[in-house]
């Protein structure tokens, strides 16, 4: 690691060492077939609650899951749920925004 750390600032590439960090990460977490989850919710889910959810999400993936959670009010309800670039939004307020959009442009 010492090596590592010093041909990194020899290059003059010191200022990458987190995100070189964060791929590291995601390349373990790639081997150990796990994902990372981000749960965004409206109000703050109780640990039973998240541990079904990560459950669920770990059956249907066939993956074990680590999650974070945040909570955003202006969901008004429901859930979002974030998987790399890939973003899964079943709240009340992504339903009220399709639903515009479809009167829109109906």
């Amino acid at each position: 690691m010492r090596n590592f750390v010093l041909l990194l600032s020899d290059k003059g590439r010191s200022g990458l060492l987190e995100e070189i960090a964060r791929e590291f990460e995601r390349l373990v977490a790639e081997h150990e077939g796990t994902i990372h989850v981000e749960l965004t919710t409206a109000v703050e889910l109780s640990d039973a609650d998240a541990r079904k959810l990560v459950k669920q999400i770990e059956e249907a993936s066939g993956r074990k899951v680590e999650a974070s959670r945040s909570v955003d009010p202006d969901l008004i309800g429901g859930i979002v749920m974030q998987v790399g670039s890939h973003r899964l939004d079943a709240s009340v307020r992504g339903r009220l925004e399709r639903l515009r959009r479809q009167l829109v442009a109906a």
